[in-house]
């Protein structure tokens, strides 16, 4: 498998997809990009470049029915490009693109699909629509698939770390400590990778929780080693930056 990393590439490849699309509709342009870009190793800041293109250039009547294809083909590139146009569609489209966003993450087989598509939809949601994303972060937080509650781990993550107000921080700790007792390994992963971001961004968050996190019958032990991460990592930054 090559590795594509320069953009002027992916822009030539881009050009016949689009003239694909232009001359012989979706279906074709899909199968152009699935064989000149999917089943290649394309850099993931190059495939949200190209989220970014085909979301510009194609009917925008068109723009699910090119997710649904995309998502059929079950390649690890195609959830960036999922990811990408559901964020972009939000302002226009939030509760079909939360929606969409759901459908695709519990069809998932393998753990990549909730992180990527979580981080660019649920995450970049709740850091720029805080008050119109949470109600329905914690409607999804009880979703039977395991998938999907992972992956809202994998957007509190990207949302904290890109600056969320610790106001709204606050409020989603205590989802967080909600799912703090799970033992599926899936939810584990995502919830406790949010934590350990909680912690290494708003420790005061944390001291403020103390008690509620040392509860160990409503608090698993993985959940206060994903505290403990993250608080050492606050203190070895704040150390680095003194």
């Amino acid at each position: 498998m090559r590795v594509i990393t320069r953009k002027s590439e992916v822009k030539e490849h881009l050009i016949e997809c689009l003239d694909a699309y232009f001359s012989a509709g979706l279906s074709s342009c899909i199968h152009e990009f699935h064989n000149r870009l999917l089943t290649q190793k394309v850099k993931f800041p190059l495939l949200e470049y190209c989220g970014g293109v085909f979301y510009d250039r194609i009917s925008k009547n068109e723009h699910i029915a090119f997710c649904d294809q995309i998502q059929s083909l079950k390649t690890e590139g195609g959830n960036v490009i999922l990811g990408i146009i559901l964020q972009k569609r939000l302002t226009t489209h939030f509760n079909e693109s939360l929606q969409k966003a759901t459908e695709y993450i519990a069809d998932a087989d393998i753990w990549y699909v909730c992180d990527i598509i979580g981080e660019r939809v649920f995450g970049f949601s709740l850091l720029t629509a805080p008050d119109k994303t949470i109600p329905e972060i914690q409607k999804l937080s009880k979703h039977p698939a395991n998938w999907v509650i992972r992956s809202l781990g994998a957007g509190i993550h990207y949302s904290i770390k890109k600056g969320l107000e610790q106001d709204y921080v606050n409020i989603i700790f205590n989802l967080l400590l909600s799912l703090a007792n799970n033992s599926d390994k899936e939810i584990r992963q995502g919830i406790g990778w949010a934590a350990k971001t909680t912690a290494k961004f708003h420790p005061n968050i944390i001291e403020n929780y103390k008690t509620e996190i040392n509860d160990s019958k409503k608090v698993a032990n993985w959940f206060r080693t994903k505290i403990s991460i993250g608080l050492n990592r606050y203190e070895y930054a704040k150390r680095n930056n003194s």
